[in-house]
């Protein structure tokens, strides 16, 4: 009797949370990103938090920490993720079709919220666009030119700002030079070094005619050309391969 007097106590003092989590994911900076977690307003008052967060069944928590607050019907509560922070086995537990999750609320009431969502449920801000921080066209040099053909390598930076490697199966892109189509390459099996920026070389078949059609003279004469690299990479995760865009503005300089 005893027990289960105590367990409704505390269904009355922790309702059970009445519909799923939802997420807002808003770009800060390139060390982290904000993650704005809601609900109905009857789950959680309004005033100061402290929890962890797990995903996909992990061990690994991490803390969630921030101040409640209500909007109309619906709770709020904006964190501050590192991406330092994440753990690896996040990483290698990804699933390309969504997640699961589970909070707890380890302050005040013993509260506990669970659930899965798909990656379309998760609303991304984009009103402040950090991606260009993330990767950099930091140069295109032709390496072999003669009357018939001509042979490129792209610089590109890639910064990875988590604490584990992560892995590039493959990458494909074109390049453009003045508005047009002139070459393109792809790469197999390369690799992100944790917390740094990442020098890769992209080689580039280059179609000689249309290079000269589109910049011939600053070509020959050894001179710049404005140039974009378009394409994709796609990371190697044990859960799934993620495709990331790539679109990168940059110069080529002529060979020497």
């Amino acid at each position: 009797m005893t027990t289960l007097l105590l367990s409704f106590a505390l269904r009355i003092a922790a309702p059970a949370p009445s519909a799923p989590l939802d997420f807002t994911i808003t770009p800060q900076d390139t060390k982290s990103l904000r993650v704005t977690l809601s609900g109905p307003a009857a789950d959680l008052p309004a005033g100061p938090f402290k929890g962890t967060m797990s995903v996909n069944g992990s061990a690994s928590e991490m803390p969630v920490v921030g101040t409640v607050v209500h909007a109309g019907d619906h709770w709020q509560l904006p964190v501050t993720v590192r991406f330092a922070d994440v753990p690896a086995d996040w990483a290698d537990r990804f699933r390309p079709d969504g997640f699961s999750y589970r909070l707890r609320e380890t302050g005040g009431a013993a509260r506990e919220w669970t659930g899965t969502r798909t990656w379309k449920d998760v609303a991304l801000d984009n009103s402040r666009d950090v991606s260009s921080q993330f990767g950099a066209l930091d140069g295109v040099k032709l390496t072999d030119v003669s009357l018939l053909s001509s042979e490129a390598q792209a610089q590109v930076s890639v910064l990875n700002p988590f604490s584990f490697p992560l892995k590039i199966a493959s990458t494909e892109y074109v390049l453009y030079a003045e508005g047009h189509e002139v070459g393109n390459g792809q790469t197999q099996g390369m690799l992100l070094h944790p917390g740094q920026k990442n020098v890769l070389t992209l080689p580039i078949d280059v179609d000689h005619g249309s290079l000269l059609s589109a910049a011939g003279g600053a070509v020959l004469s050894g001179g710049d050309v404005a140039v974009k690299l378009d394409g994709r990479l796609v990371l190697r995760l044990k859960g799934g391969d993620v495709t990331v865009p790539i679109a990168l503005s940059g110069h080529l300089a002529g060979g020497s």
